[in-house]
């Protein structure tokens, strides 16, 4: 019994995901439009354009990795990559709408919209996508149905233990042992925002406290952060310095807005009664915490950013570039593959133009190093351009 309640959390999960790829995916022209401006302008229309790549992005991590992958192959200038690090805290809108919707919006309406609208006109490409997108979210909300029905399997499974008492503890002991293990999960568990859908589910049972929930969403915001400190490793120096500063600086953002919602929920009371009304009190009282503890990681973010963006950047860098893990983890997006694609194909001809120049010169007149400089950044944009060139863009 205990695999159907994980297979509604799956459920979720799936939905969740599934709605973000959709909507980035509806929203792609018109993201494409935006990286192929540019971000290289004035403060304002930089600002602007960063935004509407962020929002139609709908995924904090994606748009992180996506300006630390553009400044690592120098599509973009520092000051348009670190702003586009900065703001990716606020694609986590539309999580934060599905939670909002969870428990009080039927999943099995949406999935009516879809049946009805893919036997009229679900052959057209921008409303497949449409349909698609509604069909992620219903099963988003049909997978919180289906866990909360379940939710009895693990009342049982955990008894009267001391897991059961341990999860129900409220307290600060109880609390940061939960953010701990959320922590640990996050390096584990590839999907984003899992902690948040079981949160959820755990919540409006009474399986698990309030501040407990706090601490798993807290938790695995930590632990992204953690996986941007070890992905940037192996890349340039400067790379290296933004992945590192900016982890730090939005794991240090996160830890002040879960102390702050912690403050705030000791001094609003919260007057929870057994209905179904109840449990979307609670839900509509979490998110709203979350909500604030993503703000305080966005100012964070915000405040390294501005630092970070008026460092002197380094013209000499190290032919360093990201991994394919990047891509096997679904850090970017298609959107973000293809234009970095393009502007890495147009840089490589350039370097291989330069190579061929180096034939007619005589021997001697380019300093040795300088050549096998050229060489090896040759090489090494070969092997990006051709891991970018096998995604399907």
């Amino acid at each position: 019994m205990i695999l159907m309640w994980l297979g509604s959390w799956v459920l979720m999960m799936y939905g969740l995901t599934f709605s973000q790829a959709q909507f980035a995916e509806m929203m792609a022209r018109l993201q494409k439009d935006f990286w192929n401006k540019g971000l290289e302008s004035s403060f304002g229309k930089m600002l602007v354009r960063a935004l509407d790549v962020v929002i139609l992005e709908a995924s904090p991590q994606k748009s992180l990795y996506a300006g630390l992958a553009l400044r690592n192959l120098r599509v973009l200038s520092l000051r348009p990559s670190v702003l586009v690090m900065s703001l990716s805290t606020l694609g986590s809108w539309w999580a934060i709408v599905l939670g909002l919707l969870f428990l009080s919006f039927n999943g099995f309406f949406l999935l009516g919209i879809c049946a009805l609208g893919f036997v009229t006109g679900g052959r057209l490409p921008q409303f497949k996508k449409f349909l698609q997108w509604l069909f992620g979210t219903g099963v988003f909300l049909i997978g919180g149905e289906a866990m909360l029905r379940h939710a009895s399997v693990v009342q049982t499974f955990l008894g009267q233990s001391e897991w059961a008492f341990w999860l129900a503890d409220g307290r600060m002991g109880a609390v940061l042992g939960i953010l701990v293990i959320g922590l640990i999960a996050s390096l584990v568990i590839k999907v984003e925002f899992w902690s948040l859908t079981l949160a959820l589910s755990l919540l409006v049972t009474n399986t698990l406290s309030f501040n407990g929930a706090l601490g798993l969403v807290a938790g695995e915001r930590l632990g992204r952060m953690v996986l941007l400190w070890w992905h940037s490793r192996s890349l340039n120096q400067e790379c290296r310095r933004l992945g590192q500063w900016g982890a730090l600086s939005s794991a240090l953002g996160v830890l002040i807005g879960f102390f702050l919602v912690g403050e705030l929920r000791s001094l609003l009371y919260f007057d929870f009664s057994s209905d179904r009304a109840a449990f979307q009190d609670k839900t509509l009282h979490f998110m709203l915490l979350f909500t604030v503890m993503l703000g305080c990681q966005l100012v964070a973010q915000m405040i390294w950013g501005h630092f970070a963006s008026q460092s002197p950047a380094e013209e000499v860098q190290e032919d360093r570039y990201f991994p394919e893990s990047w891509l096997h983890h679904d850090f970017l997006s298609p959107v973000v593959k293809g234009w970095g694609r393009e502007k890495v194909l147009k840089r490589l001809s350039e370097i291989r133009y330069h190579l061929q120049g180096l034939h007619t010169l005589k021997e001697g007149q380019i300093p040795e190093a300088l050549q096998a400089r050229l060489r090896q950044e040759e090489q090494s944009l070969s092997r990006v351009q051709e891991l970018l060139g096998n995604e399907k863009l």
